[in-house]
């Protein structure tokens, strides 16, 4: 009888801190909608924006305003549901009947984890690919266009362990500057060349150069040096003209717009850091942004660990009271996450503890005043 009521009353705090989280959640996003809507209706207005296109930028939006809020739902949820047991005495009733505080909350505490698993998979999966088509939306409601062609920075990769890396490419003219050209054979360079230009030469004369490319061109490397490597023994030769006829690569695919960071998945954004840094790239604020993605989600436990315990032993604080202090911790919490992203991406801190000096310093808090609760 005793572990039946035990589960009944998991399965009640459980609902009651689920439902407080659902209704937290509903309430951030709310509130991010109507201000972003005050601030940006000028700009629909102004561009004679569609109810579908402002329908589809909010639904593009929403996943980035879900995960950026997900501290400060956490903690709200937490201080909502277990204050509300603490003032009706329900977590005085379930000492009494030999319920350790840490036994009542024991399945809030595999929620949480459960929660951070689940973030960090919505980060991960539905974040990037939803904030590319907010990006895009966005832009075609101001009428800018993302895929002119013509890109700095861009880095590619081709068969054969083949990169390329451009400063800038121009598609109307079919041409990159300040080009770097690689072979590699399982991460060691095998060739290398480097070029003032990279031009394609089309092979049929009726096809324009900025035009729609096929296979009926080839791409030419101007005024630059080629290296072989072979073991530790270099061979540099200048050359004027080099064809790439190893590369596949068409003007279409220097063109095409590289996604940002942010509209990469954690995979992707490594393997962009690994590529730039082969490069010589200064990727710090990449690696800082890297480790973010897996440190952001995890706040939802650090979180719940601060907030349960101020939470459950209060008496006589209302919900406005507990808004309050929720609203209070979170401020300094992200405060504490911009300071350290600031820090990584400027190589004051490592990008390690860029990314997870705020989850460290939380985590200590919040297990001292764990430790320090009337259990």
């Amino acid at each position: 009888m005793k572990l039946l009521s035990i589960s009944l009353l998991d399965r009640y705090v459980l609902r009651r801190h689920v439902y407080c989280l659902a209704m937290s959640g509903i309430a951030l996003w709310s509130i991010a909608v109507i201000v972003d809507l005050i601030e940006n209706i000028d700009t629909f207005i102004d561009h004679d924006a569609g109810l579908v296109q402002i329908i589809h930028y909010y639904l593009y939006r929403s996943p980035y305003w879900i995960v950026l809020t997900l501290p400060i739902t956490t903690l709200l949820g937490t201080l909502f549901s277990l204050t509300g047991l603490a003032r009706r005495s329900e977590v005085t009733a379930a000492k009494a009947a030999g319920i350790s505080l840490h036994r009542l909350l024991a399945p809030l505490y595999l929620f949480s984890l459960l929660f951070a698993g689940l973030a960090f998979i919505f980060t991960d999966v539905i974040v990037p690919p939803a904030t590319y088509a907010y990006n895009t939306t966005r832009d075609e409601i101001r009428s800018y266009r993302r895929t002119d062609g013509s890109r700095r920075q861009v880095l590619l990769q081709d068969v054969k362990g083949q990169f390329i890396f451009a400063r800038s490419y121009d598609h109307t003219r079919a041409r990159a500057h300040d080009v770097t050209w690689e072979r590699t054979n399982h991460q060691r360079t095998m060739e290398r060349a480097v070029g003032r230009q990279l031009q394609w030469r089309q092979t049929d004369s009726n096809q324009a150069a900025g035009g729609d490319a096929t296979s009926q061109g080839r791409w030419w490397l101007v005024d630059g040096y080629y290296h072989t490597l072979d073991g530790e023994k270099v061979e540099t030769v200048p050359f004027d003209s080099l064809a790439l006829s190893q590369l596949t690569l068409l003007p279409a695919d220097f063109a095409r717009q590289q996604r940002k960071p942010e509209e990469m998945n954690y995979a992707q954004l490594d393997r962009y850091i690994e590529r730039a840094q082969g490069n010589g790239e200064d990727v710090t604020r990449h690696l800082v942004d890297l480790h973010l993605k897996v440190s952001f989600p995890i706040t939802c436990v650090v979180i719940f660990c601060l907030g349960a315990p101020l939470a459950a032993n209060a008496r006589r604080s209302g919900r406005a009271n507990a808004f309050g202090v929720g609203v209070l911790i979170c401020f300094v919490f992200y405060s504490c996450v911009k300071a350290s992203q600031a820090l990584g991406w400027n190589g004051v801190l490592g990008p390690w503890l860029g990314a997870w000096l705020a989850n460290l310093l939380f985590s200590v808090l919040g297990f001292f005043l764990l430790r320090r609760t009337h259990t």
